[in-house]
């Protein structure tokens, strides 16, 4: 119960910087919160399969672990997605790497080494607590 505990704080705690305006720049642009990344397929997809491989038990703990790791990956991948995308249908009209980096506000990239840092943690977490 220990380990689900602090892999869930963890994660929840990873999410934080998503309550921040992460898109969006100084020069006008809108500030969009982080929370598209949540409310993205991907964003749902990835906290339902951390859920379900922290709290449901499988007989087989490696797909709890592999499930689990999805969600904090996936996470990772949903900012990523957004970073590339959030300026195209109301801005820019194209994907570009440089418009990304030219528009984002610096709370995207902080939230992202966070989501990173979990990624981490999970698995350094998974390798030190034992399940009880």
């Amino acid at each position: 119960m220990k380990k689900k505990i602090i892999l869930s704080v963890l994660f929840i705690i990873s999410l934080a910087p998503m309550l921040l305006n992460q898109y969006g720049s100084a020069r006008g642009v809108q500030e969009i919160s982080g929370l598209i990344n949540l409310f993205n397929p991907i964003g749902i997809i990835s906290t339902i399969l951390f859920i379900i491989g922290v709290w449901i038990p499988f007989k087989n703990k490696r797909i709890n672990k592999i499930l689990g790791f999805i969600g904090v990956l996936g996470i990772v991948i949903s900012e990523i997605y957004n970073f590339f995308t959030w300026h195209v249908k109301t801005i820019t009209g194209e994907i570009s790497f440089q418009n990304s980096i030219n528009f984002v506000f610096p709370e995207f990239y902080i939230g992202l080494v966070i989501s990173l840092v979990m990624v981490i943690a999970y698995i350094i977490t998974e390798k030190v607590l034992k399940e009880e």
